[in-house]
């Protein structure tokens, strides 16, 4: 078995990992980052593009803050806003002082990465830093002291015939991205829900899994390396009739059985020959679309932080970048990813750092996995194939029947199977070497699937990204946030009202009605009056 001791550990080696790596190093302490692939190279990220805003301080930088909470359906929290844009412009600052090149300089109101090149620079600072940096290194449980305070995790070496690995932390911070339920996305082929589960396993709870329904366009002939770097001009359906609201019309369509057409608004010579190659690209109609589920990636829900130093609900655990709720900043909505990666990423190393300080490295006799269940996914033998649970998962997720438009019998009929899976899961799901890590991706999604199905369906009302057609309308006392956990048992429950009172027109309700067919979600457009 390997074993390393260090001061913080830091698990994903995605935007926020690298920035949780960097900021714990800054403060003075030992860091070593644990990635499932190759730190700086995976994840959606590392095969698209990155935006970030970046507002200076002023009356620009209040108006964002102000259409967001607007835009978010009055869930977020103006103060967090102002910290994530504030926290942002500087390290976008300290970015440009590391020679990263911008599209529009570095004083642009947005900015736009090439992910590939940030997550390159973002490696070679964490090692400058003088960051250990295990690769192909996923950790399959978190590892706790005797008073229940986190301090370590333990994982497999894939490059290293699946043996196991050990690291001894006096704090760690969970940066393992979100999940997307295996649905073909370029790039989130590691975003499984790992840190989902063995967070909640140690006693983490979770916030906002009903806003999970992101949904991405991608090419409907493949599985591109490029379609996340993707935008179009104008979308069509079959018969050539624009679809008016973009987005939203194109996933209509596409849940009532019609074919959906973009335009691309540009193509690099790469795009254009690899989308020649799978056949994906029509000169007349453009380029053949699907729609693809993005899960928590791009969606809000995630382990719920206590504050602003990203700490979860179990001692010595923190956590950054989307295994974490964005509700705070973004609402019921997608948005702000980029820029929440910096700025929790930062924050949780910090923090991380600091609580670091005050505790020794628990001897190894003293620590034992997270947690008082056994940890699903990891039976020594396996009685149950993963694919038919990953099959399972992905037929009550994947469709816009199940996630984009929900109603409280099919969410009810997806939780009775889910539920159903979840004891094979916990007791008949695993095995050694590489199909053992399989086995616990599986029970991952499975976890993943159970808790937003579960909040989904507690959350009666349209707000943001949670469509129901059963509770179309948005309702008033609905503006609170839900959090939810439990393995065996999932539990929801809501936390205290949000006390900004939203302005929405009542010509802005009929506008969103005709364009939508039903009543809107606070956050679907900015303050109005009237």
């Amino acid at each position: 078995m390997a074993e390393w001791e260090t001061d913080v550990l830091v698990l994903g080696g995605g935007p926020a990992g690298t920035w949780a790596a960097i900021s714990a190093a800054a403060a003075g302490a030992r860091v070593v980052l644990a990635d499932k692939a190759r730190c700086g190279a995976a994840g959606p990220t590392a095969v698209g593009s990155t935006s970030l805003w970046n507002v200076a301080p002023g009356p620009s930088r209040a108006e964002a803050v102000r259409r967001a909470l607007g835009h978010g359906g009055w869930l977020g929290d103006p103060e967090a806003t102002h910290r994530v844009l504030a926290e942002t412009h500087d390290r976008i600052t300290q970015l440009a002082g590391w020679g990263h090149r911008f599209s529009g300089g570095p004083h642009s109101t947005r900015i736009w990465l090439d992910g590939a090149t940030y997550l390159r620079r973002m490696r070679r600072a964490a090692l400058e830093a003088g960051v250990r940096v295990l690769d192909h290194h996923p950790a399959m449980r978190l590892l706790a002291d005797r008073e229940g305070i986190v301090s370590g995790a333990a994982g497999v070496q894939r490059h290293n015939k699946f043996r196991p690995w050990t690291v001894r932390a006096a704090a760690v911070v969970v940066a393992t991205g979100g999940c997307a339920f295996l649905s073909g996305r370029a790039g989130t082929d590691v975003d499984t829900g790992d840190g989902l589960l063995f967070s909640v396993e140690a006693g983490a709870e979770l916030s906002g899994m009903e806003f999970s329904s992101a949904y991405g366009l991608a090419p409907a002939a493949a599985v591109s390396t490029t379609d996340c770097a993707l935008t179009f001009a104008a979308l069509h359906d079959e018969t050539g009739a624009a679809l008016e609201g973009h987005r939203a019309a194109a996933f209509a369509a596409l849940a009532d059985g019609r074919r959906v057409y973009g335009i691309p608004s540009a193509l690099s010579p790469r795009q254009h020959r690899q989308l020649r190659r799978d056949g994906s690209f029509d000169r007349d109609k453009g380029i053949a679309l699907r729609a693809v589920l993005e899960g928590t990636v791009r969606g809000t829900g995630g382990l719920h932080l206590t504050g602003g130093d990203c700490a979860t609900t179990i001692p010595g655990l923190y956590a950054a970048g989307d295994v974490t709720t964005r509700e705070a900043v973004t609402g019921a909505v997608s948005g702000f990813g980029g820029a929440w990666a910096i700025a929790s990423g930062t924050w949780s190393g910090a923090s991380a750092a600091r609580f670091a300080r005050a505790r020794p490295i628990p001897d190894r006799l003293a620590l034992s996995p997270a947690g008082e269940t056994p940890g699903a996914g990891l039976a020594p033998v396996a009685r149950i194939d993963p694919r038919a649970v990953i099959g399972l998962v992905q037929e009550h997720t994947l469709p816009l029947r199940r996630s984009y438009w929900r109603s409280a019998g099919s969410l009810r009929h997806s939780i009775g199977e889910l539920d159903g899976m979840w004891p094979g899961a916990l007791f008949d799901l695993g095995g050694a070497g590489a199909e053992g890590l399989r086995a616990r991706e599986a029970a991952a999604l499975l976890a993943v699937a159970r808790w937003t199905e579960y909040s989904a369906l507690a959350r009666t009302e349209s707000r943001g990204i949670h469509r129901r057609t059963d509770h179309p309308e948005v309702d008033a006392g609905w503006r609170v946030r839900l959090r939810s956990g439990g393995l065996d048992s999932v539990w929801v429950r809501k936390t205290a009202r949000t006390p900004i009172e939203p302005q929405i027109s009542r010509g802005a309700r009929l506008r969103y009605r005709t364009a939508h067919g039903h009543g809107p979600a606070e956050g679907e457009f900015p303050l109005t009056s009237g």
